[in-house]
């Protein structure tokens, strides 16, 4: 009777024994196999994100002030738009896993997750690491199907980009957009406002220089004029939605802004703001540099005059019946 108790209890241990194996290595390979996102933060907590380019290159530091965010590269400092920082924040916060690439690090160099190849964000908060993202080459799969559906629509391929973690060997495969929503650069960090105004609160624009004259628009006695004569409130409307946001896209640095000479300007004023100084320098035959006093530290260039010209006060503001 011993012995059966004693064979029976050998017995029950050995079961959980094996149970206890199974699940564990269940366990283990599903969250090796099924590892959802990268990593998580608290995205209120960060205070630096470090960029460091492809082959350890000159990288570029965006670090949370008293005044709000700023850039620090090559011994310079910018303003950075904290909306653009919150929003890359916002994005590498859950970065979310589609596949497994590869667990092999022989392939890192195929997927440009390498030092040589990759792009490193360091995120940090109070000098403390919450993550590190190593972002690698861009891919683009054809969808196999390529039929319309029902409704006669093409179907989509798949963008993705491939990413790794320090001391992971595997390479995850994650969506298209984060690589390219993610700044890479620092002029992708920095506020490039020309002007951001309530429309409602313009009353007057005025544009001078020698190629476009002198062209006033006013508001006066809740009529809007231009160049002393009434304006369609329809288009000056449409008008005033335009202007009161504008960015510029490329940046200039490359020379004193002192070498070139203002060669159009536009002074925008209203309730509740200061006047918005706009100054176009002529750099050359077609292109303008373009400075804002909303956002003085940058000068964005303008091929074409193709942002200026935004601002051009036209004759088809004019009421119709008038020029009749």
């Amino acid at each position: 009777m011993l012995s059966k108790n004693r064979n029976l209890l050998l017995f029950i241990i050995l079961i959980v024994v094996v149970g206890l194996y199974f699940w564990s290595s269940w366990q283990s390979k599903n969250e090796s196999n099924y590892k959802t996102v990268l990593f998580e933060f608290d995205t209120a907590t960060i205070d630096q994100i470090q960029v460091t380019p492809p082959g350890g290159q000159a990288g570029f530091l965006v670090v949370r002030s008293k005044d709000g965010w700023q850039i620090q590269a090559d011994g310079k400092t910018y303003t950075a738009d904290g909306q653009i920082v919150k929003r890359n924040l916002d994005i590498l916060n859950g970065i979310k896993v589609k596949r497994v690439a590869s667990r092999n690090p022989d392939d890192h160099d195929r997927f440009s997750v390498t030092p040589e190849k990759h792009t490193r964000v360091d995120l940090k908060a109070g000098g403390a690491t919450k993550g590190t993202l190593l972002l690698g080459k861009f891919d683009y799969f054809q969808p196999q199907n390529t039929q319309p559906d029902a409704y006669g629509r093409q179907p989509q391929g798949e963008m993705v980009f491939y990413a790794a973690l320090p001391n992971d060997p595997t390479v995850y495969v994650v969506d298209g957009q984060l690589g390219f929503s993610v700044g890479k650069d620092v002029n992708s960090f920095r506020n490039n406002t020309i002007t951001n105004l309530d429309k409602s609160k313009i009353r007057s624009v005025q544009v001078s220089g020698a190629a476009v004259g002198e062209q006033n628009l006013v508001f006066k006695n809740g009529v809007w004029a231009l160049n002393g004569q009434p304006a369609d409130s329809a288009k000056v409307a449409q008008y005033l939605s335009k202007i009161a946001r504008q960015n510029g896209s490329v940046f200039d640095e490359n020379e004193p802004i002192t070498n070139y000479p203002v060669d159009k300007s536009i002074v925008i004023s209203g309730e509740g703001f200061a006047d918005v100084f706009i100054n176009a320098h002529r750099k050359d035959s077609t292109t303008l540099l373009l400075n804002s006093s909303q956002n003085p530290e940058a000068f964005f260039t303008d091929a074409e005059a193709k942002i200026f010209d935004r601002f051009d006060l036209k004759a088809s503001l004019f009421v119709e019946s008038e020029k009749k």
